[in-house]
């Protein structure tokens, strides 16, 4: 699939499985693609995610809010304690089901729009698709909406 995908939606793509195994994480989920996302300052993806207040560090503080409430609702206690580092040589993360579905979507962005290739833009387009999971409650929780991602892209 990945062959259809531009240059900066592979890295973005590549960047999240990083994300995924420097958080520890045993699986890339789409929440590692959306911080990716907001890591390539120089594409027109990111500087559209900053203009929606999507910023890397925005990102964060939602995805560890969204975490705290979720924990809260089933009942676990959440306390604050310092990530522990990731171990060298630790295997490689898996595709996660919302990050697998988030990369299906994107090609159907982009099919939708006439585009024969993935680009980063197609990405974040399909994670403001997504009706359920990390994502989604994460940019209610910011208050963008699918359209305001359309817009801001352009």
């Amino acid at each position: 699939m990945l062959e259809r995908f531009s240059r900066p939606a592979r890295d973005a793509v590549k960047r999240a499985r990083d994300l995924a195994a420097a958080d520890g994480a045993g699986t890339v989920e789409a929440e590692h693609i959306l911080l990716a996302l907001t890591q390539q300052a120089d594409r027109p993806t990111a500087r559209a995610l900053d203009d929606l207040g999507m910023s890397e560090a925005a990102v964060r503080s939602a995805l560890a809010e969204e975490l705290t409430d979720a924990l809260q609702l089933v009942g676990v206690a959440v306390t604050v304690a310092p990530r522990p580092p990731s171990r060298p040589g630790r295997s490689t993360p898996r595709w996660g089901q919302s990050a697998k579905l988030a990369l299906k979507r994107a090609v159907q962005v982009a099919i939708d729009r006439g585009h024969k290739r993935i680009d980063d833009r197609h990405l974040l387009l399909a994670l403001g698709q997504a009706e359920a999971g990390v994502v989604p409650r994460v940019l209610r929780m910011l208050d963008v909406t699918p359209s305001d991602i359309d817009a801001a892209l352009g």
